[in-house]
């Protein structure tokens, strides 16, 4: 799999404009079925809105994107909550926008403007993660090598998942798979190639990353 970012969980934002109510929802998805799922358990629980209109983005090769309009003038809606998500460049989400008609038009390029208003702002709102293929390598070394690697570990922003402390230290890491080789190395030239290494299955990890506002 590719790294991507997607949000951590469901959240909602909402807001007015010219009377009308917009509800901004986004979703973390696997795939076409469960967006279809909760499109339509959200249309069952908004069955008074006057529209409800939602985008995805799929992670994949070649991704997978759908927009829908549900009504509302084509391009108007589906497409400015697309955009919104590929310019965040997230990936596994949906964003759906229900809107509660408030008896004042707003024109083509007043509702481009509230769809994608109302989409960044729920996604800049959002927890956003980075999915990550990480190797799980673990490492034994000697109790006098702990104390050095220790401080070396905090200089490189790197923190153990697990430690052990037995008759030996034994150390495990979720590295992310382009980062391993050159840990690896860092490892060797900080102990003096006096480690014992073991990779481990690879694992998908989440890890959080700053989210910037549109």
């Amino acid at each position: 799999m590719q790294n991507y970012r997607t949000v951590l969980k469901p959240i909602e934002t909402e807001t007015i404009i010219k009377k009308s109510r917009f509800i901004a929802r986004v979703y973390p998805v696997q795939n076409e079925d469960e967006s279809n799922t909760i499109l339509n358990t959200v249309r069952k629980e908004h069955y008074k809105a006057t529209h409800v209109c939602s985008a995805y983005v799929l992670e994949g090769t070649p991704e997978k994107k759908k927009a829908s309009d549900d009504g509302e003038p084509s391009g108007t809606a589906g497409r400015p909550i697309l955009d919104v998500i590929e310019r965040k460049n997230l990936k596994n989400v949906l964003v759906v926008v229900i809107r509660y008609f408030g008896g004042v038009k707003l024109g083509a390029s007043g509702l481009v403007r509230a769809y994608a208003g109302a989409s960044a702002e729920v996604l800049s709102s959002a927890d956003v993660i980075e999915k990550t293929l990480c190797d799980t390598p673990k490492i034994i070394i000697d109790y006098p090598q702990y104390g050095g690697l220790a401080s070396k570990l905090t200089e490189w922003e790197t923190v153990p998942v697990n430690e052990i402390f037995e008759d030996k230290v034994t150390l495990s890491f979720e590295i992310p798979v382009s980062e391993t080789e050159s840990f690896h190395q860092k490892l060797i030239d900080t102990l003096n190639g006096r480690l014992k290494w073991s990779l481990g299955n690879q694992k998908v990890v989440d890890r959080p990353v700053v989210n910037e506002p549109l």
